[in-house]
């Protein structure tokens, strides 16, 4: 698997943990979301999404998280992975 996009999942300007969004060889793509139920939980959650495109990934995430932690959910970007290397 290739990591394609890394966001921070907020809700009101607070941070519920963070996505990463990855693409297999079979161009399917993966939505892991880590977050923490509560903010005095120390172990981490996590959610698995599979579908077929980078777009799907992200609307299921924000469909779920909306459905989780109450709505008003938002992805911010932290980093895009480069989609091809060059090496010269």
């Amino acid at each position: 698997m290739v990591t394609v996009d890394l966001f921070r999942l907020s809700r009101n300007d607070h941070s519920l943990g963070h996505v990463r969004i990855l693409r297999e060889h079979n161009r399917s793509f993966h939505a892991v979301v880590s977050y923490r139920d509560t903010e005095e939980q120390r172990d981490t959650q996590s959610y698995r999404i599979v579908t077929d495109t980078r777009n799907h990934a992200i609307m299921s995430v924000l469909s779920w998280a909306n459905k989780e932690f109450g709505g008003h959910c938002v992805l911010l970007p932290l980093k895009s992975a480069p989609r091809s290397l060059a090496f010269a």
